[in-house]
């Protein structure tokens, strides 16, 4: 077996995944996102009241493309901005009853792609390859 680099594989993996995920958004969902914006809408959904500072860390991103993504969503009516009372300067966002919506929405389109990946391939064997993905990821946490 040749063996592969992690970070090429898991990258080329990561490209088509996302190609596919934005094409069954695309096609599949009433309101559209990209994304991006369903993976940060998410984030607002798992904790209510972020503050845009801390979610321009855990994505990576810049204050300023952060601040444009939760611009688009708010225009969709999916997640909202409240002044924080204590600080004027910060932002809390929380996801709207639409955006719980369109999370759940997207997140069954995301379910049945996942399905079809995984169709037919031994269960024993995708409980390995999650394992194995969740102890990198434990490792990669840590450096």
């Amino acid at each position: 077996m040749k063996k592969e680099l992690l970070g090429t594989t898991v990258g080329k993996l990561r490209n088509k995944l996302h190609r596919l995920m934005k094409q069954r958004y695309a096609s599949e969902a009433e309101v559209k996102m990209t994304v991006e914006e369903f993976i940060l809408l998410n984030m607002i959904k798992a904790k209510t009241d972020q503050i845009l500072q801390n979610i321009a860390i855990a994505t990576g991103k810049n204050k300023s493309v952060v601040m444009r993504m939760i611009d688009s969503l708010e225009k969709k009516g999916l997640a909202k901005r409240t002044v924080n009372p204590e600080d004027r300067r910060e932002n809390f966002l929380s996801i709207t009853d639409e955006g719980e919506k369109v999370v759940t929405q997207y997140q069954e389109i995301e379910k049945r792609l996942s399905n079809e990946l995984l169709k037919d391939i031994p269960s024993e064997k995708i409980e390995i390859f999650f394992e194995v993905i969740n102890e990198i990821s434990k490792r990669a946490n840590n450096l």
